[in-house]
This record gives structure tokens, C-alpha cells and sequence, in this order.
């Protein structure tokens, strides 16, 4: 089994819609996230490469940075969506269906990833994610295993 690792970082805030009222992350707050994404792959292609790292890095850090660097991450229900959205058009907002959590970011950032390894013509079980990790600082957080 090979495993390959690509890490990028982002500057995003967040904050916590459906947590209980007593929580700090109700408030907006933001991190320094680090993203830690690794593939597997059984066997090598006839260059003896799992994955091109070139190729991956650029298609992945772009989306990371299109979507998720220097964000405002919130449940799209919010009630500061429409807020916001009427305040500022252009700020740039990035919506989930659920609190954006490290545990629910690293899901859906690992979910991400497979679309983008499809994207660039990797299918399982030829390339697979394996795990995504998800720091919000250096001493919190979460990782999605596939």
C-alpha cells in the first residue's frame, strides 16, 4: 500500500448555528486551518507514481483557496446568511447544510477531495482518499476516515 500526503493551509472563520447557547463557538472566530490530505493506491502507474503531486496539489489547493480560504463558514440556515448576504454581496461565504465543525469540515473537505480526484481522471481503487485532517489550531483537530 502507498500513501501520499498533501497539506495546504487557510485563513477561514467560522461559527456554530445549532449549538447549544452556552458554547464560545456561537460567536464567529476564525483559524489558521491546516488541511493534511492523504491518498492510498495499491500500486504504482508505469512511471512509478501513485498520483502526479504536481497535478493534485495545483487542482486541490485551487479549490481550497476558491471556496475556502478567507471565508466566513456557516449552516446555510443561519439566520446572518440573508444578514450578511443583503450587507455585502460580495463577502465571500462558504455554506453547508450542517455547522461547519472540524469534524463535519473534515467530511466534507475528504468528500471534496474524491470529486476532485475524479476531476482529474482518478477513480477508485486505482487512487482513493484514505483520510482528510482538519486543524483548526495546532492542538485541535479532527480527522474523516474513509
Amino acid at each position: 500500500m502507498y500513501r501520499l500526503e498533501i497539506r495546504h493551509n487557510a485563513e477561514a472563520a467560522h461559527r456554530f448555528f445549532q449549538a447549544d447557547n452556552s458554547l464560545k463557538c456561537r460567536s464567529i472566530h476564525g483559524h489558521s486551518w491546516s488541511v493534511i490530505l492523504t491518498l492510498k493506491a495499491e500500486k504504482l502507474d508505469a512511471q512509478g507514481m501513485v498520483i502526479e503531486f504536481g497535478q493534485l496539489k495545483t487542482a486541490w489547493r485551487s479549490w481550497l483557496d476558491a471556496h475556502l480560504d478567507h471565508t466566513l463558514m456557516l449552516h446555510e440556515q443561519d439566520p446572518l446568511v440573508a444578514v450578511l448576504q443583503a450587507t455585502d454581496p460580495q463577502l465571500r461565504l462558504f455554506l453547508l447544510p450542517l455547522d461547519p465543525t472540524t469534524e463535519n469540515l473534515a467530511r466534507v473537505l475528504a468528500e471534496q477531495a474524491e470529486r476532485v480526484l475524479e476531476q482529474l481522471g482518478y477513480f477508485p481503487p486505482t487512487v482513493q482518499v484514505e483520510r482528510l485532517r482538519l486543524e483548526e489550531t495546532s492542538v485541535n483537530a479532527a480527522e474523516y476516515v474513509l
